[in-house]
């Protein structure tokens, strides 16, 4: 009888170390392995704060009727012009000065920090009046440095 219980005690002792194995291997299993010292890649940086599209030549004028229109400047020869709530994309068009861009029925220029928004007449390239008269808000760049109407003399002559 003393053979069976001590026979019975090493099985019993058996099953615990088994079970004492199982439960570790399943712990260690739950936590991901150390990264190793030598080849490991770094961890990603941080996201970046801020915009996702930087300032693009963006200005925020504002106007004698209280209001305020967004105007960027994606490229020398556009115009984005949030206008009542509403985004435009205007081109630009020949002028005698400043930077002229139209669309959608709508005509905005710049000259310097001075921004005027107006309609244009129907099936015509041309305001129906001087418009909406804006200027843009202090601390803000006055317009994108490719519509900037402003030159320098220069060694050999003049230029922008």
């Amino acid at each position: 009888m003393v053979a069976r219980e001590a026979i019975g005690e090493q099985g019993v002792a058996h099953k615990l170390r088994v079970l004492a194995i199982l439960v570790a291997l399943s712990l260690a299993a739950c936590h991901p392995p150390a990264a190793k010292s030598q080849g490991a890649p770094p961890p990603p940086p941080a996201a970046a704060q801020g915009p996702v599209n930087p300032d693009a030549g963006v200005t925020t004028y504002s106007c004698v009727d209280g209001s305020s229109i967004v105007a960027g400047y994606p490229d020398s020869q556009t115009a984005v012009v949030t206008y009542k709530d509403h985004a435009y994309t205007l081109k630009r068009r020949p002028s005698a000065s400043g930077a002229r861009y139209t669309g959608y029925g709508l005509q905005w220029w710049t000259k310097g920090a001075h921004a005027s928004i107006a309609t244009l007449k129907p099936a015509g390239d041309a305001a129906v009046e001087p418009g909406l008269e804006c200027s843009a808000a202090q601390g803000q760049p006055a317009a994108n440095p490719a519509t900037r109407t402003s030159f320098t003399p220069a060694a050999g002559g003049w230029r922008p």
